[in-house]
């Protein structure tokens, strides 16, 4: 079963990264031992020489923590370790392995994709919260595109149309238990396709969504307000909430097609 989709990248756990990069600066630990070093030459009480070390320390780490060009450099090394993390743990899907139809949608919401970090990247947005949400959106697009590929290959196998048709021939045959298993048979594969058709209408809207978040985006690369990220950011979110269900109703039918199974050797005429 394939696995959610990690968690963006958040606000917090950033923050702790900048921490731990402050705390490990280089330049702050040996500013800590100069500093206690030079009080012991000194005969300075070593708990005195302590705290000044410490209060040294502190506002040497305190102004790496705070530095901007020092949040940066930590921030594109954190998601460049989370984004190798998310490909070595996502396998790639191949379109060449899905029918024409949904590979088509694959392709799009990949493209979109890439024109989104685009415009992140042209643009100097700091927008990471926006680029891990839609890095998210686009794996479980990817999910889902596995599962309608699922219920694509059980529809070519037993088409509503043949079953309906089988039924037709059977009917005053007498054969009611065979019939009885093809009626629900009929009724699986209807909603297999239901949820086929679903999932074709639901991927074309959430392109387009994907698009206006894109569109978005260029409109606010004037401005780095931290709500115009969250406000996006909430908006694919939602998105993904979304989709999710949508992937929960197609692993439905496809549990319930397997149910189901062929009817019987008879059904073909």
């Amino acid at each position: 079963m394939a696995q959610p989709p990690e968690r963006p990248y958040g606000r917090e756990e950033f923050a702790g990264a900048l921490a731990a990069n402050a705390a490990a600066k280089p330049f702050n630990v040996a500013l800590l031992l100069i500093v206690v070093g030079a009080g012991l030459a000194l005969g300075t009480p070593l708990a005195l020489t302590l705290v000044v070390g410490l209060v040294v320390y502190l506002a040497a780490a305190a102004r790496t923590f705070l530095d901007g060009d020092e949040a940066d450099r930590v921030l594109a090394g954190v998601r460049a370790d989370r984004r190798a993390r998310l490909e070595r743990g996502r396998e790639r899907l191949d379109p060449a392995t899905l029918s024409a139809t949904i590979a088509q949608r694959l392709r799009q919401a990949r493209a979109t994709e890439a024109r989104i970090r685009d415009a992140i990247a042209r643009a100097e947005l700091p927008y990471a919260e926006v680029s891990d949400e839609v890095d998210a959106l686009v794996g479980l697009m990817e999910q889902s595109a596995r599962r309608a590929q699922l219920l694509h290959e059980a529809l070519d196998e037993s088409p509503p149309e043949q079953i309906a048709r089988r039924l037709q021939q059977l009917r005053g045959s007498g054969k009611d238990e065979l019939i009885g298993a093809l009626e629900h048979q009929l009724a699986v594969q209807q909603k297999v396709a239901a949820q086929l058709e679903r999932f074709y209408d639901e991927m074309e809207r959430l392109l387009v969504e994907l698009d206006t978040v894109r569109g978005t985006l260029v409109s606010l690369s004037a401005s780095t307000d931290a709500a115009n990220q969250q406000r996006v950011a909430a908006d694919v979110r939602g998105l993904r909430d979304e989709l999710g269900a949508l992937a929960s109703g197609m692993s439905e039918a496809y549990e319930a097609q397997a149910d189901a199974g062929p009817a019987s050797s008879e059904q073909q005429p």
